[in-house]
C-alpha cells in the first residue's frame, strides 16, 4: 500500500489530484511531517493551489493549543517554520535548578562573571552575535550534566564552550577559519593559565556531552530578529528604528548572563526583549499583529520581560555595558538622535528604564540619572 504522498508522486502528481476533492487532499497532505510536506507541495504542480490551506491546516493539527492566537491571513509555511523553531527551542530550556544541585563550587556570580568574559571575547574577535549565545548554551548544558571540580578550572570550561561553538557554526566566519581554531589560541585567552593540551580535552569533554538538539536549537537573537522584521512589516517600527533594535540586543546580551533566564526559552526572550524595547520607546508594547506572529499573549511577556528590566536596574556588567556603548555611540542616525542619547543612557549603567528622561543633553548624557551601583545579590 502506497501513502498518498508516494501515490502522488509515481503519477505525476495532477492526475492523481484531480481524482480527490481538494478538502480530502488538504488533510491528507497537512498530516505529513514538515519536510515531507514542503516536498510535496514543491514536485506536485496540482498541489500549488493548496500551499496556503494544507499549511494552515499542517499548523492547527501540529499546535492546537495555539490555534487561537494565529492570524487567519498569515503566510502559513512561515508560520509553521517559526513555530517548528519554537518547539525546538523549548527542548534546549537550561535545567536552572539542575546546574544548581550540580555545582558545588560554581555560583550565579561565578557563571555570570564568566559569561561576561565570553561575551567579550567574542564581540572583541567580531564573532556573529550567534556563537555567544550557542557558547553558554552549551555552557549550561554541561554544567547541568557535569560538575566544575575546581573553581580554577571553570574559565577552562568556557574557553572549551566558546571554541566548541564556533566550531558548530554552519559556515564558518572568515575569523574563525583564520584563527584555526588551534588550542594554542584558545590557551593564550587565558594568559597561558591552561595548556594547549587542556584546552583539547576539555573540548573534547564539552562536545560528548552536546547533543544534535542543542546544536541545531535557535537562540534569543535569532527570533529578535524574525519579531524585528515582523514589527517594521506591520508598521509596529519603521525600518530606520535601529535603537530600538539595539536596546532589544543589549537586554538579550544582559540575559546571558543571568541564569534565571535561562530558564526562559528563547522564543519568549526575544518576544520579550522586543516588548521592553518597544514601551521604553513609547511604542506599541505588543500589539495584536505581534501576538498573532509570535504566538505570544502581552501577558505570557511580562514575567520575562520584568526580569529583563530588573537585570538593566540592578547589574552592573560594566565591562560589557562599556564595550556596548564603544560599539554604537557613533550611530549615524542623525534623525533620531535623542532616541539614540536614551539608548545609551540604558548601556551606560545600571539604572531603572522608567527613570531615563523623554529627552537627553547630548553634553550631559548621564547628568540627569542617579546611577549609583546597585549590583544583583546572586
Amino acid at each position: 500500500v502506497f501513502s498518498p504522498f508516494a501515490v502522488a508522486m509515481q503519477r505525476g502528481g495532477a492526475v492523481c489530484a484531480l481524482a480527490l476533492p481538494s478538502e480530502v487532499w488538504i488533510e491528507v497532505l497537512s498530516r505529513l511531517n514538515g519536510q515531507d510536506l514542503a516536498r510535496a507541495l514543491c514536485t506536485c504542480k496540482a498541489f500549488s493551489r493548496l500551499q496556503q490551506p494544507v499549511w494552515q491546516a499542517a499548523c492547527f493539527k501540529r499546535w492546537n493549543k495555539w490555534s487561537s492566537y494565529l492570524d487567519p491571513a498569515s503566510h502559513w509555511r512561515r508560520q509553521y517554520e517559526l513555530l517548528c523553531l519554537r518547539e525546538l527551542a523549548e527542548q534546549t530550556v537550561a535545567d536552572v535548578g539542575q546546574i544548581r544541585n550540580a555545582q558545588q563550587f560554581v555560583s550565579d556570580r561565578h557563571r555570570a562573571v564568566l559569561v561576561e568574559w565570553m561575551c567579550e571575547i567574542a564581540m572583541d574577535w567580531n564573532l556573529e552575535t550567534a556563537i555567544a549565545f550557542k557558547a553558554v548554551a552549551y555552557l549550561d548544558r554541561y554544567l547541568s550534566r557535569s560538575s566544575v571540580s575546581r573553581l580554577a578550572r571553570f574559565q577552562l570550561v568556557g574557553i572549551a564552550c566558546l571554541r566548541t561553538a564556533m566550531g558548530d557554526m554552519r559556515q564558518p566566519t572568515a575569523l574563525v577559519t583564520e584563527k584555526h581554531m588551534d588550542a594554542a589560541t584558545f590557551a593564550y585567552l587565558s594568559d597561558d593559565t591552561y595548556t594547549s593540551q587542556e584546552v583539547e580535552e576539555e573540548t573534547q569533554a564539552v562536545m560528548a556531552l552536546i547533543n544534535d538538539t542543542t546544536k541545531v536549537a535557535p537562540n534569543p537573537k535569532m527570533f529578535l530578529r524574525t519579531f524585528w522584521y515582523r514589527a517594521i512589516f506591520k508598521g509596529v517600527a519603521r525600518a530606520d528604528d535601529m535603537h530600538v533594535y539595539i536596546l532589544a540586543s543589549f537586554l538579550l546580551q544582559l540575559s546571558l548572563l543571568d541564569l534565571e533566564c535561562s530558564a526562559y526559552s528563547a522564543s519568549l526572550l526575544g518576544a520579550s526583549a522586543l516588548s521592553v524595547a518597544l514601551r521604553f520607546f513609547g511604542k506599541p508594547a505588543w500589539p495584536l499583529s505581534m501576538q498573532q506572529y509570535a504566538v505570544y499573549r502581552a501577558d505570557e511577556l511580562e514575567p520575562c520581560a520584568a526580569r529583563l528590566a530588573f537585570l538593566q536596574s540592578s547589574c552592573e556588567y560594566m565591562q560589557l555595558r562599556q564595550k556596548w556603548l564603544t560599539s554604537h555611540e557613533n550611530h549615524g542616525y542623525e534623525e533620531h538622535t535623542d532616541e539614540w542619547l536614551r539608548a545609551l543612557a540604558v548601556m551606560r549603567g545600571p539604572c531603572a528604564l522608567e527613570s531615563v528622561p523623554p529627552a537627553i543633553p547630548a553634553q550631559g548624557l548621564f547628568a540627569a540619572l542617579d546611577m549609583g551601583p546597585t549590583p544583583m545579590e546572586v
